[in-house]
Order: C-alpha cells, then structure tokens, then sequence
C-alpha cells in the first residue's frame, strides 16, 4: 500500500474523510472529479482479454456509485457542455465515463446506474461496433496469453524481439506501447504479423463471435441514450491521436462523430482521448477537434480539474479507476486530490 493509500485509510478510520466530504458537499465546487472504467471481470472468471481495462467489481462499483450520490453531483454531457460556454456547475461535480463500448457498460453498469438514479457518459469507439470487431488490445492480449512460445520476433513496423519468459502482462504491455507510439501504424496488418510470429490463428469469425461477448452494438448504444445516458465519441479506430496524420486525424473525429450522430439522430459534443494523453497548447488536434465540431475533450490519468481560474475545456482531467483500489482510496481522491496518482505523460504513454 503506497503512502497516500495509507493516508485516505488513516482519513477514512478518524472519520476525517467523511467530514471533508460533507463540506464538500455544501461548499463551491474547487474541483472537478471525473472517473473512468472500462469494463468489469468476466462473469466465468476466464479473461482471455486484456486484463488492463478491468477495473473493479459490480459490488465495488455499486457501493461507489450510492457513495458519490451521497456527497457528490452527477453531471453528464450538457452540464459539463454549459461550463466550458461559461456557466457554472453544481456543488461538488462528479462524472462518472465508461470507455470503449464493452457490454458489460450496458448489461451490468447500467441497472446500478438506474437503481441509484445516477447519470454516466460512454464514449465509444465506433468502428468496433459497426464492424464487430475486437478491440486491437484485446485481440493482442488474446494472441499473446495464447501463445506457446516463450520468445517472439516481429519484422513489422520495424525488428522487435520480445521475450515472454519474464511474464506475460509485460510482454503484452511491450506490444501495446508499440502499437499506441508509432506513428501511422498499418494497425490491421501489425495485427496480422502478430498472429503468425505467436502462432495463434485469427480468423474474421473468431473476431465477430469474440465481438458479440464484449461488446455492444448499436441497439444496446442506443438504449443507454434512452436510458437518460449520454453516449460521446471515443474515435472510431481508438488510435492516439498524436500518432495519426492529418487525414487520418480528420476521419477518427469527423467520422466518429458522424457515426454516432446517424445512430442517436442528435448532435455529439465531446471526445474522449483514446489512452488519454493532453494535448499541448500549440497542437494541431485542437484544432482538428473544433473543426469536427466537438466542445470538449477528456484526457484520462491526470487528476482532477481546478475550477479556480480558467479551464482548458479540451483537457478536463479525468482519474483513472484501477483494480484493487480500495473505497476509502477512491473516496480520498475524489475529497482530497492531491492523493491521485497522475500518468507520468512525459514518458511513453500506457
């Protein structure tokens, strides 16, 4: 357990953490807490997946989400919208956002979010759902926690040797940052050399049938919206967006927003960074983002967002929610910042 862990625990036992929480309650919001998952434990206990996107369980969420409509506001798409216009948010703003379009957003994240009566935002990545397709890291964790070989050697986009021996989850991570760096990477055919080099097949109807396990189609997109959720863009391809040529750029933005706007029949305001990463003062992406029409944007592993002073409405932080964080951790974030671990973005992204 980290010091600041131990810090939240030591909050949590002398009921500082419950007083700090109750005024926040009743005081303006200095902060703005936004909280990120993806997707919760295979119910069969199996996880032939990316073990990286989940990130705690349905009882976890369900005591957090009952916690946060206690001492918190939930705010969704059009709260967050009005204050980057200017407007204020309500005392002590939370959102809650799910990732990627996993099913499990649906199936089991939604009835707890209606049982409390609390709003989410789910960005989704169009392509996977139109297509029925397996994310990228999915599919490379599946070939490489597959594979019998303990060493493997890729010729694309350039030689790569990687050792399994050490363990498998740093070899699959070793895999995905090339992926998530290299720019205008041939996604599909990185994809492909990976099968032949670990020797696990993967054909087009593995990928559909593994797509109709894990994730939503737009039938379920559409009953979130229903539901009183809102659904945003998350890309279409759920490539980083500093690793794409302007081209490439446009139509992860552009056309992922149009995807969702042909399915949900109204207009699609926010963007969630795949992986997360901010974006410079100088990039090009902001740009790229106000000219596809988008208001906002979410980093992801970068805190909280100060609400003294100005606030880059196209880097509103969000906390990255990881397995094994305990409630009086995740409760200690949320009151007291400062106890977040932030993504160390100078180094090569996760």
């Amino acid at each position: 357990m980290s010091k600041r862990e131990r810090f939240a625990h030591l909050l949590h036992r002398t009921g500082a953490l419950k007083a700090i929480l109750e005024m926040r309650a009743r005081a303006s919001p200095p902060w703005l807490n936004v909280l990120t998952y993806h997707r919760f434990p295979n119910r069969h206990g199996e996880e032939p997946f990316d073990d990286g996107v989940i990130d705690v369980t349905l009882v976890e969420f369900d005591r957090l989400v009952a916690c946060l409509k206690r001492h918190f506001t939930p705010v969704g798409a059009d709260e967050l919208c009005a204050f980057a216009r200017g407007e204020k948010l309500p005392p002590n703003p939370v959102a809650i956002t799910f990732d990627d379009g996993y099913l499990s957003g649906y199936e089991q994240a939604l009835p707890i979010l209606q049982r409390h009566q609390c709003k989410a935002i789910f960005f989704v990545a169009t392509s996977f759902i139109t297509e029925r397709r397996i994310h990228w890291w999915d599919r490379v964790a599946y070939l490489m926690k597959r594979t019998s070989r303990s060493v493997i050697d890729l010729e694309y986009p350039f030689p790569v040797h990687v050792d399994l021996s050490g363990g498998r989850s740093a070899a699959i991570k070793r895999v995905l940052d090339l992926i998530k760096v290299h720019p205008t990477l041939d996604v599909e055919r990185f994809l492909d050399e990976l099968s032949r080099v670990t020797e696990v097949p993967f054909t087009s109807e593995m990928d559909r049938a593994f797509a109709d396990r894990l994730l939503m189609t737009w039938d379920h997109v559409r009953s979130l919206r229903k539901a009183k959720m809102d659904v945003q863009s998350h890309t279409r391809t759920h490539r980083v967006l500093q690793t794409l040529s302007p081209d490439e750029l446009d139509d992860e933005l552009s056309g992922s927003r149009a995807d969702l706007e042909r399915e949900l029949g109204e207009p699609v305001r926010a963007m969630a960074y795949p992986v997360g990463r901010p974006l410079e003062s100088a990039s090009p992406i902001r740009l790229a983002l106000k000219k596809a029409g988008y208001q906002i944007g979410f980093t992801n592993g970068t805190g909280s967002t100060s609400l003294w002073g100005s606030v880059d409405p196209f880097n509103i932080s969000r906390h990255t929610v990881d397995r094994g964080f305990s409630q009086p951790y995740l409760l200690g974030i949320l009151a007291v910042p400062f106890l977040g671990h932030k993504h160390p973005w100078h180094s090569t992204p996760r």
